[in-house]
């Protein structure tokens, strides 16, 4: 499975590439991969990581907090590892929640087991993005009933 997902990543990722991961990497013995994904790797923590685990990916990653906003191409996001984490604004970016709910009325879940075990392009979350706002009606978002 590690090198399946090794793998995948590196397949989608090139060297130059900026990822950013929203937590939940995997267990201490797995930080050794890190070394070995392409790209430049913005981690944002998640349940997950304990502190010793965090210091040890600071020493190959940048360190982000919750509730970061970014901007590519023009196109802001929030980076949170939970979805209840979200503000109000932004188009929100999240994990956490696995495979367990893809979209929120304004958030992407990019985790990996909800994307072929692979990190999302840009252009797969402008997609769903656009659908979010454009597309989905409230049937998409239905709460539970009583």
């Amino acid at each position: 499975m590690d090198a399946a997902l090794l793998a995948n990543w590196n397949s989608t990722v090139q060297p130059g590439d900026t990822v950013y991961h929203l937590g939940d990497f995997g267990a201490m013995e797995c930080l050794d991969y890190v070394k070995q994904l392409n790209g430049k790797i913005i981690f944002l923590p998640g349940n997950y990581e304990t502190t010793e685990m965090i210091d040890v990916l600071a020493r190959t990653c940048q360190i982000i907090e919750p509730n970061t906003v970014i901007e590519v191409e023009g196109q802001r996001f929030q980076l949170v590892h939970e979805p209840e984490e979200a503000t109000a604004g932004d188009f929100f970016l999240f994990g956490h929640v696995h495979q367990l709910q893809m979209i929120k009325r304004n958030g992407l879940n990019v985790g990996v087991d909800c994307h072929f075990f692979r990190p999302i392009p840009l252009e797969v979350v402008l997609f769903y993005k656009h659908a979010i706002h454009n597309h989905y009606d409230d049937n998409v978002f239905m709460e539970k009933l009583g």
